[in-house]
C-alpha cells in the first residue's frame, strides 16, 4: 500500500511558517540607527526650532563641523542676530549651565528632555542666561539670547550666532525638527511653527 508524503509534507511547512510567524511577532523591536551608529531605541522628542515662532533663520550644517552633526543657526547677517531670544526646543530639566574659557561654546547650557535625550546650546551672550541647573523648562521658555562667546575675537568672520545640538546618550545625532530632518551639508531656512 502507498501512502502519499504530500499532505505530510504541506502540513510540516506550515508549521514551520506558524513557527515563523509568532517568533517574528514575540521578538523585540528592532533597533533604529542614526547614520552615526547611535542607537536610537528611545522616542525622539518633537524638538522645535529654538527661536521665537515665526522667525526664519538659516540652519547651517557642514562636513567640517564639530561636532559632525550640529547646526549653526543665523538670522541676517555679521551680528545682526546678537542678543535675539532663544528658546528650549522641548520640555525639560536644565543639566547645565557654564562657560568655556577661552575658544569652544563659551556660554552654553544643556537640556535634559528624557530616554536620553539632551540638547545644547552654546555661543550664547555673556550674563543671558535666564534658567539654571535644576530648571524646568516648556518649548516656549526663553533660556538665553544669541551671542558670540567662545569664538575667537581676533576673527572678524566668526559673527554671533547660535550653536545647536540634539543628543542621544551623549552623543550628537542628526538633526530633525517634528519629521523635518536637516540636510547635511546644507543651509535650510526654518522658522518655529508650532507656537504654543
Amino acid at each position: 500500500m502507498l501512502i502519499s508524503r504530500r499532505p505530510l509534507t504541506t502540513l510540516a511547512a506550515l508549521g514551520a511558517a506558524a513557527v515563523l510567524a509568532l517568533g517574528s511577532l514575540l521578538a523585540p523591536p528592532a533597533a533604529s540607527a542614526d547614520t552615526n551608529g547611535t542607537d536610537q531605541t528611545t522616542a525622539r522628542p518633537s524638538f522645535r526650532v529654538p527661536f521665537p515662532c515665526r522667525q526664519e533663520w538659516r540652519a547651517g550644517t557642514r562636513a567640517n563641523h564639530r561636532p559632525a552633526n550640529a547646526v549653526d543657526f543665523n538670522r541676517g547677517s555679521g551680528n545682526s542676530d546678537l542678543g535675539l531670544p532663544v528658546k528650549a526646543s522641548a520640555a525639560g530639566t536644565v543639566a547645565s549651565v557654564s562657560t568655556t574659557a577661552g575658544q569652544g561654546y563659551g556660554l552654553h547650557i544643556v537640556i535634559n528632555h528624557g530616554d536620553g535625550w539632551s540638547t545644547l546650546y552654546a555661543h550664547l551672550q555673556a550674563g543671558s542666561a535666564r534658567v539654571k541647573k535644576g530648571d524646568r523648562v516648556s518649548a516656549t521658555t526663553t533660556i538665553a539670547n544669541v551671542g558670540k562667546t567662545g569664538l575667537d575675537p581676533s576673527d572678524p568672520a566668526q559673527t554671533s550666532h547660535l550653536h545647536y545640538e540634539q543628543r542621544q546618550g551623549g552623543n550628537d545625532v542628526r538633526v530633525r525638527f517634528g519629521s523635518y530632518a536637516l540636510p547635511y551639508p546644507g543651509e535650510p531656512t526654518l522658522s518655529r511653527t508650532r507656537c504654543g
